[in-house]
């Protein structure tokens, strides 16, 4: 497959595992992420493997480099045909606790970070003739919970009705937007949620489908959006949590 995907937040832990998928499916990968030299030790494991991938530097809250992210992908590729925003941070303070700097921070990366790469993105992808646009967002973008902090839920949920207005505009350029939902998943971040042991297992006995999700949930939502196989799919958001109903207070608490 001769197509060049971005992945922002790729060297993370759920991003670095869609960079190896889709690398393995054939595409040339930019791991893209914050973190240079996680993002070089990725890339460099992929062409290791076989595969096609470069690194590059990007603070995705910043208009500048994201142009710049776009215009050295273009320098290796020559062509945009994915965009996978995968860039987020997730921390948790309660209403009455939260600084303002704090709710800009997660703001700043999870929604304005991701409408700044799409933006860029579908430039191209428009001067191309179509393309597909891939949100990262999370179940708290649909759900609600005390536990959370309210900056995250509302970023989510602003990631979720921008998928949508972006389909509705991008839509007449060929150009399909779509999110992905994780619910629980192994992951680095997941791991406080997880302890003390008590946690876990209140957390399984309420997913209908017995365990977390992994990692490779996710890429094969990612893996199916990105594909032929979804070529009349836009503007909605896939949930991947096993059919869990979400959890309205912290699961370390109950």
């Amino acid at each position: 497959m001769d197509k060049v995907v971005i992945v922002t937040g790729g060297a993370g832990g759920i991003g670095s595992e869609i960079c190896r998928g889709l690398a393995e499916d054939g595409l040339k990968v930019v791991v893209a992420d914050f973190i240079e030299q996680a993002a070089a030790r990725l890339a460099e494991e992929i062409r290791r493997g076989g595969g096609e991938a470069v690194a590059l530097q990007v603070d995705v809250g910043e208009g500048g480099s994201v142009g710049q992210m776009v215009r050295k992908s273009l320098e290796n590729y020559q062509q945009i045909d994915f965009l996978i925003n995968g860039a987020g941070v997730i921390s948790r303070f309660p209403v009455v606790e939260m600084a303002e700097e704090e709710w800009d921070r997660i703001l700043r990366i999870n929604l304005k970070g991701t409408f700044l790469c799409s933006q860029a993105a579908a430039r191209q992808m428009v001067i191309q003739g179509g393309g597909a646009i891939i949100n990262t967002v999370s179940q708290a973008g649909l759900s609600y919970s005390t536990w959370q902090g309210p900056h995250y839920h509302a970023a989510k949920a602003g990631v979720i009705h921008l998928t949508t207005v972006m389909a509705m505009e991008l839509g007449p350029y060929n150009i399909r937007v779509n999110a992905v939902a994780p619910g629980f998943t192994e992951s680095p971040s997941s791991v406080p949620l997880l302890s003390p042991p008590p946690a876990r297992e209140i957390i399984v006995s309420q997913i209908p489908l017995g365990r977390l999700g992994t990692a490779d949930d996710v890429v094969q939502a990612v893996l199916f959006l990105a594909s032929d196989r979804a070529a009349y799919i836009t503007g909605q958001t896939l949930v991947v949590n096993g059919g869990s109903p979400g959890f309205s207070r912290d699961p370390r608490q109950m």
